[in-house]
């Protein structure tokens, strides 16, 4: 037929459309007026916007120029009743725009959710209602446009937001500037005043060493009380909640809590407490990461030990190849190994008893290497007895040691190791 359209539906942006249906117009007595369809359709949009009601139109709300129309589906397929009824389920309609043959405009074709009752009395005899289709049509989709405020360009906006803010410090800086300048006139108005009223109490006081006296102290008393309210005004509080005194505020309440579930766990004795600096330190700041070392976290662990344990757990740092990754076992009393604490009581020994320990190692490995060549060169002056053609040669050499090296000599061999220390 010369007025059949082939609808085309798109499943979803960005997808070729699909065959819908193939319609044609079927007269009403209430749709006088013709639509002008193009061959083909395409409904490629959706909306909920209140011009798109069948019902507003069909009660003769809107009156700026919708046309209605029924269309009738002659391909036989059926997929009108599934349309229509995805639509209700969702409550929107289907859009589909075109160019207006007719008046050279952008016309706009919509298929409510919501139609009204079909006429039954109007239509023509054998016409399924199931495989209708209400349509509206706007030969000029501008119209929808006509009263409504233009939307704003978002950068447009975000220009004006910036532009608003700028102006609203500017205006805070200004009544900063402001306030700053009423202080220092009423501080130098306070000044003026003090020093009129020193100089007025000197000439009351009078001349003399005690006159000149008082008022020199009137005068520092006036000067002090206006560098104390100086420095009151720029006291500064620290913040410890961010930067370098952040990050250790909050690993040390990490690790007062994981503590405090070791003491109160009685069926464990033993805990580890992992240091990593790289993830520490990650949210410091550059120039304050000089502030928060392994030494400093290294600290925080063993004091809250001593503060939840009381001073009756040990910690020992395990043995590790990485500089930047350690970690500390915390033991609780009774349940400390035996290397542990041995290897506690050697770093705790004092350096004094270090050193002589290493001393008398020294001073006796020496004296059995001189009791060893004493007794060789014995056995060697054995041996040669008897032969006429062997001298003996340097048996009586000269002794080139100094008296200190001959005192030291002697007490090694009398066995005075405590002695020898007091020549060190």
């Amino acid at each position: 037929a010369m007025n059949e359209t082939t609808i085309m539906l798109t499943p979803s942006p960005g997808v070729q459309p699909e065959f819908l249906a193939t319609v044609e117009p079927v007269s009403t007595d209430a749709s006088s007026q013709q639509l002008s369809l193009p061959f083909e359709l395409v409904l490629d949009g959706y909306t909920r916007e209140p011009w798109s009601s069948g019902m507003m139109t069909h009660n003769s709300e809107d009156t700026s120029g919708w046309k209605t129309c029924y269309l009738l589906s002659t391909d036989g397929r059926n997929r009108l009743p599934g349309f229509l009824k995805y639509l209700r389920d969702r409550k929107k309609a289907c859009v589909a725009k075109f160019n207006d043959s007719t008046a050279s405009t952008r016309a706009i074709l919509v298929v409510p959710f919501d139609p009204p009752p079909v006429p039954s009395e109007q239509l023509p005899a054998g016409v399924d209602k199931t495989q209708l289709l209400y349509v509206k049509y706007l030969a000029d989709d501008r119209v929808l446009s006509r009263g409504k405020k233009p939307a704003i360009d978002p950068n447009k906006q975000l220009q004006i937001e910036q532009q608003k803010l700028k102006e609203k410090q500017i205006q805070i800086q200004q009544q900063k500037i402001q306030r700053e300048q009423q202080q220092q006139r009423q501080k130098q108005m306070a000044q003026q005043k003090s020093m009129s009223q020193s100089t007025s109490s000197k000439k009351g006081i009078g001349g003399g060493i005690l006159g000149n006296l008082l008022g020199a102290q009137q005068k520092t008393q006036n000067h002090l009380d206006v560098v104390r309210a100086k420095r009151r005004n720029n006291d500064l509080t620290p913040d410890l909640t961010s930067g370098a005194a952040g990050a250790i505020t909050s690993f040390r309440e990490k690790v007062a809590a994981d503590l405090e579930k070791f003491k109160s766990d009685n069926g464990t004795f033993v805990t580890k407490v992992s240091i990593s600096l790289a993830s520490l330190v990650n949210s410091v700041p550059i120039e304050e990461r000089d502030k928060v070392t392994m030494d400093v976290f290294k600290y925080v662990v063993y004091e809250q030990v001593e503060e939840v344990g009381m001073d009756k757990w040990i910690a020992a740092k395990e043995p590790t190849d990485f500089i930047d990754e350690i970690v500390i076992v915390v033991y609780k009393e009774g349940h400390v190994p035996a290397d542990v604490l041995e290897d506690l009581n050697k770093a705790d020994l004092p350096a004094e008893l270090k050193g002589l320990s290493r001393h008398m190692a020294d001073t006796q490995s020496k004296i059995a290497q001189r009791k060893d060549k004493r007794s060789s060169e014995v056995i060697m002056k054995q041996n040669i007895v008897g032969e006429d053609n062997v001298v003996v040669l340097n048996t009586n050499k000269r002794d080139r040691r100094t008296l200190e090296q001959i005192q030291k000599d002697m007490l090694e061999e009398n066995g005075g190791d405590m002695k020898r220390s007091r020549f060190d």
